[in-house]
């Protein structure tokens, strides 16, 4: 990587750095461009060279969202013997962080459909979905498993659930109920084959 490829991806850390913490502390709303080039030590035209404020929050939002899903998945992983049980660990700790956070992931939702890369949180979303395939039974077939179906059914459920409670679709309990029901349905099949 040449000089000025370090400086400018050096210059890209910081001003992330910055916005994640922002964003994180305060909401999409409260944060802006300038407030983000104060906190990075920048001036506001190299936080637009970065992004807008949109594909800085989504970055943020899907970067952080993605490391802690799976560190919650390398504990669901140890959990119990029960692939219903090691999902479930999982999701619903995932489920009642959203509950925390029915505005922020609003926000989210406002500037995801704004977007139109999404390219990078594709990538970051496979991350997660091979982490959640992982608690399952091992098998060679792919994606084209019963498992890496269920890993991507679930998934599908649980980011269902997500956008419900953002938009008070549903009570959390209610949430809590039915995704339970679908992870149970879902695992079934795979309880007495061989852990990972």
């Amino acid at each position: 990587m040449g000089v000025r490829a370090e400086q400018q991806a050096k210059r890209d850390r910081v001003v992330m750095a910055a916005a994640t913490e922002l964003f994180w502390k305060q909401g999409y709303t409260a944060t802006t461009i300038p407030m983000i080039a104060e906190k990075a030590g920048v001036a506001v035209g190299t936080v637009a060279k970065v992004g807008s404020k949109d594909e800085l929050f989504l970055r943020s939002w899907e970067e952080r969202s993605t490391e802690v899903s799976l560190h919650l998945l390398s504990q669901a992983a140890v959990v119990s013997e029960s692939v219903t049980e090691r999902v479930w660990s999982y999701l619903s700790l995932m489920l009642e962080a959203t509950t925390l956070m029915s505005d922020t992931i609003r926000d989210y939702l406002v500037a995801y459909l704004r977007a139109s890369d999404h390219a990078a949180n594709i990538e970051r979303l496979d991350s997660v979905l091979k982490a959640i395939r992982d608690l399952f039974p091992p098998d060679d077939r792919g994606e084209d498993s019963p498992a890496h179906l269920a890993a991507l059914t679930l998934w599908l459920a649980y980011s269902s659930f997500v956008f419900s409670l953002a938009a008070n679709s549903y009570d959390k309990d209610e949430a809590r109920r039915l995704l339970r029901s679908i992870v149970e349905t879902t695992c079934a099949p795979f309880e007495h084959q061989e852990k990972p």
